[in-house]
C-alpha cells in the first residue's frame, strides 16, 4: 500500500515536471519519515530499469540536543539502502515571529536549496491523513474559509521548478507506524509531538481521546477539499478567459494589471481569491494575505469608480484607478533583500539561460555572464536611491565596489548605456496560477 501510494505520487509529479530530475526525501527519523524511506526503497526495487535518483536529507533545526545524533541515525539507514544523505543545519531562531512557523519556513528553504543543487525536481515529505485533519482543525479554529481549511495538497509547487509531494496524505498515521515496526526499526521520538504547549499537539491529544471527533473532522475536511477543487476550477477558467480577452495581463516589470470591472462581475469569493493570488504573484511570496485584509481591498475594488488610491497588502501595492487595478511589488520600509551570487542557487530548467537564479521570488535572471565578477550581488534599484513605485523594485547587478553592470528592463535604461540588460523571465504567471487545475475553457491570450 505504501509503495503504491509512493509510486502514484511519482507518476503524477513526472507528468508536471520538465525535466523531472530526481527525488529528495525529507527524513527526520520519526516513524512517518522512516515509512517514507522504506516505501522509496520498495518502489525502487519494483521500478526495475526505470528509476529516478533518490537522495535523502535531514534538516537539523538544532532545537534539541539529540538532533545531531538523529541525523546520523538517518544517514546510516540511508546508506543501507544506497541513498546519498545530507544533513541540512538551520542556523537557529532569531527571536522573531512564531518559532514553529520560522522552523517550517527554514526547513522548506533548506530542502529547496538542496534539491536545486542536485537537480532533484520532487521533494517528498511524510505528512499523512492525521496531519491533514489536524491542519484542518487548526485552520478552522483560526476562522479560515473553505479553501484554506481544505488542508494540504498531495502535490504542490514548492517553487516554480520543484514540486512538494505527500504520498501518504490519504493514509493513517497508525499504518505508517505499523510498517516501520514490522521492519524492526526503532524510530526517533520527538517529545514536542505530545507537548500541550503546542496547538497541534493539543489537537492530537484531543482526537486520541475522542475518535468520533476525528471522524467528523475527516468528513468536514473532505467537503472542504471538494469545495476547494470546484472553486479553483472556476477561478482557473476565469483567469484563462481574462487573459484571452486582455482584461488581465502581465506587465514587463512583473506587475499584474486587471480591469477593475472584473471584480464586480465575479462572485465575491472568486474575486477575493483572485485578489489574494494577484498579491502573492506581485510580491513573490508563498504566504497569502489575511482574509480580512483581502476583503477590505476587494470592497474598494467593487465600489465603482469612487474608491481610488494605493493600498499596501501582503508585500504588494494595489494601485486602484477608475478603470483598473495594478498589483505590484512593494519596496517596503526596509527595502528588498540583496542576493549575493555566491549564495544564489541555480534554478532547474530554464533552457536558454546559462545560469538561472531567482531574485526576490518574482523573477528568474540569467546570471551566467556575470558570475566571474568580483563579489557580485543583486540589489533593487531603490537601494541606489533611484526609481518610482514600480521601477525601484527591479534588480540591478553590482560588483564588489558597488558599480552597476547589468539591470532588468526599465532599470537598465534608467542607469544608462553602460549598463547591460539582464535576460529575465517573470514568475508572476506561474505564481498567479500556482496549483490551479488546467482551465476547461481555453481562450488563447491576446498578443
Amino acid at each position: 500500500m505504501l509503495c503504491g501510494a509512493f509510486g502514484a505520487t511519482i507518476d503524477e509529479a513526472a507528468r508536471r515536471l520538465d525535466p523531472p530530475g530526481g527525488i529528495l526525501l525529507a527524513v527526520s527519523g520519526g516513524p512517518d519519515s522512516l515509512a517514507l524511506l522504506l516505501a522509496s526503497a520498495a518502489w525502487r526495487r519494483s521500478a526495475g530499469s526505470f528509476h529516478l535518483p533518490i537522495h535523502v536529507a535531514t534538516v537539523d533545526h538544532r532545537l534539541r540536543p539529540e538532533s545531531a545524533g538523529e541525523a546520523r541515525f538517518v544517514a546510516a539507514l540511508s546508506a543501507q539502502h544506497g541513498f546519498p544523505h545530507a544533513t541540512l543545519p538551520w542556523a537557529g531562531p532569531d527571536g522573531r515571529g512564531n518559532l514553529s512557523a520560522r522552523a517550517r519556513e527554514a526547513r522548506y528553504g533548506l530542502l529547496l536549496s538542496h534539491a536545486r543543487q542536485h537537480d532533484l525536481g520532487l521533494v517528498l515529505v511524510a505528512h499523512h491523513r492525521d496531519d491533514d485533519v489536524e491542519t484542518h482543525l487548526i485552520r478552522r479554529s483560526n476562522g479560515a474559509d473553505l479553501v484554506v481549511a481544505a488542508g494540504m495538497r498531495r502535490l504542490r509547487w514548492l517553487a516554480p521548478d520543484v514540486l512538494l509531494g505527500r504520498p501518504f496524505l490519504g493514509i493513517a498515521r497508525v499504518r505508517l507506524a505499523r510498517a516501520v515496526a514490522a521492519e524492526g526499526m526503532t524510530p526517533v521520538d520527538d517529545p514536542a509531538n505530545r507537548d500541550p504547549r503546542y496547538q497541534r499537539a493539543r489537537i492530537r491529544i484531543a482526537l486520541t481521546a475522542e475518535p468520533r471527533r476525528g471522524e467528523r473532522a475527516l468528513r468536514d475536511l473532505a467537503r472542504c477539499k471538494m469545495a476547494r477543487d470546484r472553486g479553483e476550477q472556476v477561478l482557473a477558467d476565469a483567469i484563462a478567459d481574462l487573459e484571452g480577452t486582455g482584461r488581465l495581463r502581465f506587465a514587463e516589470d512583473g506587475a499584474i494589471v486587471v480591469e477593475r470591472s472584473v471584480f464586480a462581475e465575479m462572485s465575491e469569493r472568486c474575486a477575493g481569491h483572485l485578489v489574494s493570488r494577484a498579491v502573492v504573484a506581485a510580491a513573490g511570496t508563498a504566504t497569502p494575505p489575511s482574509g480580512e485584509a483581502v476583503r477590505e481591498v476587494l470592497a474598494r475594488l467593487r465600489s465603482g469608480g469612487a474608491e481610488q488610491g494605493v493600498h499596501s497588502l501582503g508585500g504588494a501595492l494595489v494601485a486602484i484607478t477608475s478603470t483598473q487595478a495594478v498589483f505590484m511589488r512593494e519596496y517596503g520600509r526596509s527595502g528588498i533583500a540583496a542576493l549575493s551570487l555566491a549564495e544564489a542557487t541555480r534554478k532547474r530548467g530554464e533552457h536558454g539561460m546559462t545560469w538561472p537564479a531567482v531574485f526576490d521570488g518574482r523573477v528568474v535572471l540569467d546570471l551566467g555572464p556575470w558570475r566571474t565578477l568580483t563579489g557580485p550581488k543583486l540589489v533593487p534599484l531603490g537601494a541606489l536611491g533611484l526609481g518610482g513605485h514600480r521601477t525601484r523594485c527591479l534588480p540591478v547587478l553590482l560588483d564588489a565596489a558597488g558599480r552597476p553592470h547589468a539591470a532588468m528592463g526599465a532599470a537598465a535604461i534608467r542607469l544608462g548605456r553602460d549598463v547591460a540588460a539582464l535576460d529575465f523571465k517573470l514568475l508572476a504567471p506561474h505564481l498567479l496560477k500556482r496549483d490551479l487545475p488546467p482551465p476547461k475553457c481555453l481562450t488563447p491570450p491576446q498578443p
